[in-house]
Formats: structure tokens, sequence, C-alpha cells
């Protein structure tokens, strides 16, 4: 993971208010926690009673949890709430992908042995519920090391 001003530079951690991944150069250390120069500048404008904004891990969760309920395709709404949008576009259609698989196999073996085969493809449902907990699981934990000024990183970064 690199710095996000400073491309070539390794980044030591994650910025706990805007989530950017920052260098040793780029870090500040504001009140024990891990704040980027440009994040601490806008806080010494801000009047001093202005909280900064912190990523919820249960909300986090939530989102993963009702967009997979509401529809199969929205399993990443706790990544993209994280700042982490590749990741949740990618899991969205990761998930896409193996519902369209089942449908597919699921309806060719049920024409082909008549009913009967389908019932051994009953495991199959497992994989789109696993990418599921999975992004629920993920959503929370990046949110919680956020929060803490770990570094985390997108996919495909």
């Amino acid at each position: 993971m690199k710095c996000y001003v400073h491309l070539d530079v390794d980044a030591v951690g994650t910025c706990t208010v805007c989530g950017k991944s920052v260098c040793q150069n780029c870090a500040v250390d504001v009140n024990g926690k891990l704040t980027c120069k440009s994040c601490v500048e806008k806080m010494a404008s801000q009047p001093s009673g202005k909280a900064t904004v912190k990523k919820e891990p249960v909300l986090a969760l939530l989102l993963s949890l009702v967009g997979g309920l509401v529809s199969g395709l929205l399993i990443g709404l706790g990544q993209i709430y994280n700042g982490q949008v590749r990741k949740g576009i990618i899991l969205c259609a990761i998930n896409l992908v193996l519902e369209g698989i089942i449908v597919i196999v699921y309806v060719l073996i049920s024409i082909l042995t008549l009913g009967l085969g389908a019932l051994c493809c009953l495991p199959i449902f497992a994989a789109p519920l696993l990418t599921w907990l999975y992004a629920m699981y993920d959503a929370y934990i990046m949110a919680d090391k956020i929060n803490k000024g770990e570094p985390v990183q997108d996919w495909l970064e």
C-alpha cells in the first residue's frame, strides 16, 4: 500500500479521519490518532467543537447485511461506506456472477434429469451466502481498522 500523496512511498497507516493511506512524512499524531496533514489543516480551520467523522463498524456491517437482504447485488455497501469503492463493486460483481452460474447450472441439471438431479446442486447455493458473509465481516473489520489508523487497502490498488 502506497501513500496517497507520495505514490512511490509505502504507507505506515491510514488516516483516522478520511481513511487515506499515509506515509511517515504525511502522518501526524493528533491525540494518539494517526491523521494526514490535509485533515489536520481542515481540523485547524474548523471550530473547536466540531467532531471528526469516524467509521461505524456496526453500520458498515448492517449496510452489507441490508444490501444483501434487499438485493443480492448490493452486498458491497459496507465497503463503499468505508471508502473501499472498488472492493464493494467487485464483491457485488462476484455475487452477481455466482448467482448467474447457479441459475444456469440449476436449470440445466433440472431439465436434463427431470428435476431429480437438481437436488445435488443445492450446496452450490452456499457460494453467494459465503460471499455475503465475507462482505459483512470485511466491512466491520475494515471500519474498525480505519478508526484505529491501521493501513487498509482497496482491491486492485
